[in-house]
This record gives C-alpha cells, structure tokens and sequence, in this order.
C-alpha cells in the first residue's frame, strides 16, 4: 500500500477514535408511565467511575431536557468533581413535553411530582448503585418546578438548583405565599439546601433591581421561615460564562458540600 494511503488511513482510523471517545455516554430509554399517562424520554449518564467501583453514588435529576443536555451536565458535573471535590453523580434526565411553568395550574406541577415519587426515584434506585442523596436541578421554565418541589415535597430531594429566567411579580407573590404557609411545619425542611440564580438583564427583564431585591429577601424567607433549617443563597449572573446553564457550577458547590 502506498505510503500516503497507509497515513490517510492512520488518520481516519485516528478521527473515528476521537469521535467515539467524545461521544455521548447518555443511554436513552422510553418507558411508559401510569401516572402520566404516556411516555417518557428518559436518559441516564453514569459517572466515569461507575463501572470499575462498588460504591453507592448521589443523583442529580433534570427535567425537561435532551440526551445532548444531559451529556453536558455530566461532563461538568466530573469537572466540579475532579477540580473542587464535589461527589460524582448519577445524571437522570426526562422529558414529557409537558411544559413545567407557573401560568399552568399546579395540577401539573403535582402530577410530576408524583412521577418521580412514585415511579422514576423508585426505578432508578432500584436500578442503580444510589446513595439516597438526591439533588433536583431546573433550569429556564423548569426552575420554578425545582422550587416547588422543595416546598411541596421537601423530603424527596436533598439539594435543589433553581435558575429561572426572570422572576416575575405573580412568581414571587405564589412562592412566597406558598413558602408561609408550608415553612409552617418546618421540621420537614431539615437540612435542605437550596441554590437560586438568574440572569441580570435577560430576556426582557427590564427591571433587574426589584427582582434582586425580591430574590434576595425570599432566600433569606425560606432561611428565617425554617428556622434556618434550610441553607438557602441566591446569586444572579452579568452572562452564563462558558456553561449554558446558569449557576449550576455555584449550585452544586452550594447544595453538594459538607455543612451549611
């Protein structure tokens, strides 16, 4: 074989190696669900150490995302770990194209939360070599799922990242009616760590200093409310930075390190 054949081949068989080793390690299923009454796109990424160990991992959930999405938070979730000491995880994302945003009724809020109750944390530590620590990330519309889910069902979770894109006037007056009335028993808080972010200037918010402000004094809420049983920071963010998910870095320091 002629020598400039034989270096194109070294080459391609050299490209088709870096491409496997950048791609996805995300394995996507499509189970049904009786609660939801349909299918749903489920995508699970193990972390690198998985195979080779016996130990028992946290696990992030992130709804209402795509394997390429999951894939992401993965390689991120490695790079905090191996840069700053935070757990490896276990990745799950979902997605039931049913929009998880405030203007809908919190029937659909509920149903989700139901889901993962009763059908997906089950199959997943069932599956799964899982230590039992749970981290719940949204992001965008799904932000406000995340921290209804921490005021609805504080125990399911022990960690929540919330990054919205704004929060709006009728957000902050449902949150914060709802933060009253469940911090009520707030033993059921124990624990919990919550990480807020948004964005300043994004998306038409033309007022950023009232929404500081607001976020702001509702972390401090859910902190004082529980009697400081939850760890509760709010940040917000000039741009994402390199990462495409806002506060997730900050977030998972936050949510995933020893103590408050």
């Amino acid at each position: 074989m002629p020598k400039n054949q034989v270096l194109l081949l070294i080459l391609s068989l050299c490209s088709v190696g870096f491409l496997q080793a950048q791609s996805s390690k995300v394995v996507a299923s499509n189970p049904a669900s009786s609660i939801l009454k349909k299918n749903v796109n489920l995508m699970v990424r193990l972390p690198d150490s998985y195979a080779a160990s016996q130990q028992k991992y946290p696990v992030l959930f992130f709804p209402q995302v795509t394997d390429e999405m999951v894939e992401e938070i993965a390689v991120l979730t490695q790079k905090l770990h191996k840069e700053n000491g935070t757990p490896e995880m276990i990745v799950v994302g979902t997605n039931v194209e049913d929009k998880l945003e405030r203007e809908q009724e919190n029937a659909v809020y509920d149903k989700y939360l139901s889901y993962l109750e009763q059908e997906l944390i089950p199959s997943i530590e069932k599956k799964y070599r899982c230590s039992g620590q749970r981290v719940l990330h949204g992001r965008s519309l799904s932000g406000s799922f995340t921290l209804y889910a921490l005021l609805s069902k504080p125990t399911l979770f022990n960690g929540y990242i919330a990054a919205t894109k704004e929060w709006y006037e009728d957000n902050n007056d449902f949150f914060t009616g709802l933060a009253n009335k469940a911090l009520q028993s707030a033993d059921k808080f124990k624990d919990r760590k919550i990480f807020l972010a948004s964005l300043n200037g994004a998306y038409s918010n033309s007022n950023i200093s009232e929404v500081n402000e607001n976020m702001t004094a509702f972390a401090k809420l859910l902190a004082s409310k529980s009697g400081n049983k939850i760890a509760s920071k709010y940040q917000a963010f000039d741009d994402w930075g390199i990462s495409p998910y806002p506060g997730f870095k900050e977030g998972l320091l936050f949510v995933a390190k020893a103590g408050k």
